[in-house]
Parts: structure tokens; sequence; C-alpha cells
């Protein structure tokens, strides 16, 4: 029980913090470009944005390992339920920020937020977000450390981003020095969460 509560506590800060990078208007986190950049070409919510991505993603794990486990079939259902969690926070949360630094402390807390919310869902092991659960794969096929992975993973997720603004002749949309700054924090962010509260919330579940 203790596991789940803290699982769906990190899929809250995880949602939230997606929806405040993406209010900063400084651009969103590399793996949230293409979600992002989807649901304003296509006019759909970014919840339904991230399902569509998060099953596809799905798919590619099966076909990278050549077999369908319980692990795969289990982000499914997670898919549609951080999707509507993005949609949730999507619509009680409307911030313009007034200046520059109000976007950087917003993204501040944005950054603060994802990265808790990653640290509480990957520390409980218990159902991988399809965004991590595709580097996982990718790594354990081919071989590759996951760090490395994940770097080209969002490297492809921005560069995904670019070319659907580039072939439906739209700008390019939720990549700019925020991005930048999340490549850079949330992995650095992590490791502080997980030296302040490793202990204290005894999360070795």
């Amino acid at each position: 029980m203790k596991k789940i509560i803290i699982y769906i506590i990190g899929l809250n800060f995880l949602a939230l913090g997606i929806v405040l990078n993406i209010s900063t208007g400084l651009g969103v986190a590399a793996l949230s470009s293409s979600i992002y950049t989807t649901s304003q070409i296509f006019h759909i919510s970014l919840g339904t944005a991230s399902i569509i991505w998060y099953i596809v993603f799905v798919g590619i794990q099966c076909l990278l390992s050549k077999k369908i486990t319980k692990e795969y079939l289990l982000e499914i259902p997670l898919s549609f339920v951080f999707g509507y969690l993005n949609d949730f926070y999507d619509y009680i949360i409307h911030i313009t920020p007034s200046s520059f630094i109000h976007s950087l402390l917003l993204l501040c807390i944005a950054l603060l937020c994802i990265s808790l919310g990653v640290y509480l869902t990957s520390e409980t092991n218990f159902v991988l977000n399809p965004g991590d659960g595709i580097v996982k794969t990718i790594s354990e096929v081919f071989h590759y450390p996951f760090y490395n992975v994940k770097n080209m993973f969002d490297i492809s997720m921005i560069l995904c981003s670019l070319v659907l603004s580039w072939i439906t002749h739209n700008p390019i949309m939720g990549i700019g020095i925020g991005t930048i700054i999340s490549a850079v924090m949330i992995g650095r962010l992590i490791k502080v969460w997980q030296y302040l509260l490793q202990k204290r919330l005894f999360i070795q579940v």
C-alpha cells in the first residue's frame, strides 16, 4: 500500500510539473516536446497526445524485445491514467508569467516537481513510465548504457518535434531555453531529492 501511495503522489507531481513547465513559455522538457507539439498541431489535449505517444512507446518496446510482457502491458493503463492527470492539471492551472524572471521562477518550481515525480515513481519500482520504459528496453536490447540511451532518446524527441512542425508547416513549438535547462537540471535535481528523502521516507519498497 505504501508503494502505491508514493507512486500516485509521484505521478501527480510529474504531471503537475509538466503542465507548469509548459506554462513558463520558455520551452518544455525534451521528452514532452513531441507530445506538446502533437497537441498543438492536431488541436488535441495534452493528455490525449501523451496517451498516443506512450502507447507508441509501448508498441516499440514489444517490437524491439520481440515479446509482450506483463511489464509492458501495465504501461498501457498507466498511459491513460497519466494522460488524464495531465489534462486535469492543464484544466485547473492557468498561469501566464508577466516577465522573464517570473517565467524562470515558474520553471524552477516545474523542475522541482518533475524531478520529485520522477524520483518517487522510479524509487518504488512499480510500473515504469513508458518514456522511461522505452529507454530501458533500448538499453537492454542494444547493450548501451541507460544514461547514454536516455540522452539520445531525448534528442530524438526534440527532432520529432521539429520534423512534425516542418512537415505540417507550423512554427517550432515548445523548444527553447527551458528545454536546455531541463535537460541539464532534472537529473541533478533527482539526485538532490534522493539525498533528502530516501532515508526520511524509507522508500526501500
